[in-house]
């Protein structure tokens, strides 16, 4: 979590979060990468056995979905890190924020250049962190009206409806299944707003007792939005096992309605992300708020947080392996081929998070907390 101090040892919870950000980045490289070549490894006697395996894997990593988290997440981690600040100074916020996301983003397009088509396989995510810079450089604005937040995520999700039901009635859809290439940055990045605004309320319960014992002043609506989810928070915080296969079923379920696989189900109607996405990120919402309502403090949590610390970069540069092997060449064999590209990308993700994105956060957390010193006065004869 970029709010935190560099010196500070992570909390149990922000291992838990910086977990979960592992896992998303995980599940995008796998939707992108594909699973395993699961029929390679039975015989042709069990090739359904191994077709099976390999069709619901590619059901199970539904990155789109993924991506939802990371925006509750990003939510829930800027304003846990910015809504202590009694004065939130924009040259230092707006540096802190730009540095943190954009210069990594940077390094990489220039990576790009001399390998192919490498530009290309980074469109697909490169639009999340288009909507990130948005989410970031409206954040001040949001953050001084914030007792609202529950009538700006009621009021972008009922506008962002209407934006579907316009696209879909009176335009031609580029893509049946895409919503950015349909919606372009602005228009994506209002379809998400609200989950995004969900993490920042989920962060503002968990910090200030929004239920009425602290300062915070909340509008009647977001009162109400926030007991709503402070209910289904703790009834899910005590069944987080089964929380979280529905969450990853929710997801997976999002990708089946949008698939036109002949897999698919022939009683399942189609329905494209920009009308499930927008739904399920509220579902996202309220499992966060059940696991940052509880500790991780297991094994699990720890190795997985460690991890978590370089999602970004995961989520950056994973696709960089295919362009790296489309110019050095793939092994023989689909099952090496496969082992081979994770091993590429998870190896350039880590040495580019040690080479860039660790010491661009540290650089932004120095800028965030950046004073300028007043000149020395000089003392008069």
């Amino acid at each position: 979590m970029s709010g935190a101090p560099a010196s500070r040892a992570p909390s149990a919870k922000s291992l838990k979060i910086d977990a979960i950000r592992f896992m998303a980045a995980l599940w995008v490289m796998l939707y992108h990468f594909g699973p395993p070549p699961f029929k390679a490894f039975f015989p042709a006697s069990l090739a359904g056995v191994g077709g099976a395996l390999w069709s619901g894997s590619v059901l199970l990593f539904a990155g789109p979905a993924a991506v939802i988290v990371f925006f509750v997440i990003s939510g829930y981690c800027i304003h846990n890190a910015y809504h202590r600040d009694a004065t939130l100074r924009p040259i230092n916020y707006f540096a802190s924020r730009y540095v943190r996301i954009g210069l990594p983003l940077a390094v990489v397009a220039l990576l790009c250049q001399p390998l192919g088509n490498a530009a290309n396989l980074l469109e697909s995510v490169l639009w999340s962190l288009y909507c990130e810079i948005v989410y970031y450089t409206i954040y001040p604005v949001l953050r001084s009206r914030f007792r609202y937040v529950g009538e700006m995520i009621v009021g972008v999700a009922l506008a962002a409806a209407v934006m579907v039901w316009y696209r879909h009635t009176h335009t031609q859809l580029v893509c049946a299944h895409c919503v950015y290439e349909n919606y372009g940055v602005a228009g994506t990045a209002f379809l998400y707003l609200p989950g995004w605004l969900l993490g920042c309320l989920v962060a503002e319960m968990h910090r200030t007792a929004i239920d009425g014992r602290s300062s915070f002043r909340a509008s009647a609506l977001t009162a109400v939005i926030a007991r709503c989810i402070g209910a289904v928070s703790g009834w899910l915080a005590k069944h987080l096992a089964a929380a979280r296969v529905v969450i990853v079923a929710a997801g997976s379920f999002t990708f089946l309605l949008a698939s036109t696989s002949h897999i698919k189900p022939a009683f399942l109607p189609f329905i494209g992300p920009d009308i499930t996405l927008p739904v399920f990120q509220f579902v996202v919402a309220g499992w966060i708020a059940a696991e940052t309502a509880t500790q991780g403090s297991s094994a699990f949590w720890r190795y997985a947080g460690a991890l978590g610390a370089w999602s970004y970069s995961l989520y950056l540069c994973h696709k960089l392996a295919l362009a790296i092997l489309g110019v050095t060449g793939y092994p023989q064999g689909e099952t090496l081929a496969w082992l081979t590209t994770v091993a590429v990308a998870i190896a350039t993700s880590y040495a580019f998070y040690c080479a860039v994105e660790r010491p661009s956060h540290k650089l932004a957390h120095r800028l965030r907390k950046f004073v300028a010193k007043a000149p020395a006065q000089s003392v008069a004869d």
